[in-house]
């Protein structure tokens, strides 16, 4: 019974990593409709940011999260300024296979340029709690694991609220569903997807924070969380942005199960089987039905 509880509690606590990083690639599909291929390379690239602000600062990562952020926003309200605004007139199928291209040569350029300025090393954060675990019941659980855990469920929530109790939320919600009817009734479109964009990034900084805690971070790692970021938004459905949460959960109870019965060599290949088996069987999305959309 302990061995259950192991499980459950492993696939809880990386689920809910999957599922911060699936958030604000799902927020950037859902709202502006550009499929950021980017976007593991800016989970790298929050690790990244995370790392130094310990290494020369001595600020503790967690610590960290709201720098981390504002640099990563910055990065993403650029990232839409002087890239993604330029699709904006494009129908929506021309602006996902341009936003595909644009993003893949992103990532080539930031793997280099981070490559060049900070070589390939492997790096993550060590700190003083790194390993610990709290045994409670005979299960073992990590602190970084409990972070984690804490981190999907406070930023999923607020981003839940954003969108549902805010002004910018009903103006995210109008533009999603009709970019150049909201324009006509007085909101500011680019000035939403601006927005939207920097909070996709500043998402995926948090997600860099825990994996460079938890993981570990090179130039190149980025796109084993990318591929993490599309099953989980594959799993919640388009424009399913309130069960992404749930998608994630379902992912990393599958990879926990697996590693128990297969051994940790086939997890991954099991995720993408699961993510293959959505496609075919049911390509809108696992929780669709139960969508009301962003």
């Amino acid at each position: 019974m302990e061995a259950v509880f192991q499980i459950l509690t492993y696939g809880i606590m990386v689920g809910s990593l999957y599922a911060l990083i699936g958030m604000g690639f799902s927020l950037i599909f859902s709202v502006m409709k550009y499929v950021n291929i980017a976007q593991g390379t800016f989970i790298m690239l929050g690790g990244y940011a995370c790392f130094f602000l310990f290494k020369y600062l001595k600020i503790d990562p967690y610590i960290s999260i709201p720098a981390v952020m504002i640099i990563m926003s910055l990065i993403g309200m650029a990232l839409y300024k002087f890239l993604f605004s330029r699709l904006m007139d494009l129908p929506v199928g021309l602006r996902l296979n341009n936003s595909m291209l644009i993003t893949f040569g992103l990532i080539w350029v930031l793997d280099n340029l981070v490559t060049l300025l900070w070589t390939s090393d492997v790096r993550s954060v060590t700190t003083s709690y790194t390993g610990e675990v709290i045994n409670l019941a005979g299960v073992r659980l990590s602190y970084m694991g409990m972070a984690g855990v804490v981190l999907a469920v406070v930023f999923i929530t607020a981003l839940h609220l954003l969108l549902t109790r805010t002004y910018f939320g009903k103006a995210v919600r109008a533009a999603t569903q009709d970019a150049e009817a909201a324009g006509l009734s007085g909101i500011n479109v680019h000035r939403t997807f601006l927005i939207s964009c920097g909070i996709g990034i500043a998402l995926a900084g948090v997600a860099g924070v825990v994996v460079a805690v938890g993981y570990y971070i090179s130039p190149s790692g980025g796109l084993a969380w990318l591929l993490v970021a599309m099953v989980v938004v594959v799993l919640a459905g388009e424009q399913n942005v309130n069960w992404v949460f749930p998608a994630g959960l379902l992912v990393g109870l599958v990879e926990a199960v697996s590693v128990f019965v297969t051994g940790a060599s086939y997890r991954e290949v099991v995720s993408l089987l699961l993510f293959i088996t959505v496609l075919v069987f049911k390509p809108e999305g696992l929780f669709a039905k139960r969508s009301r959309g962003v």
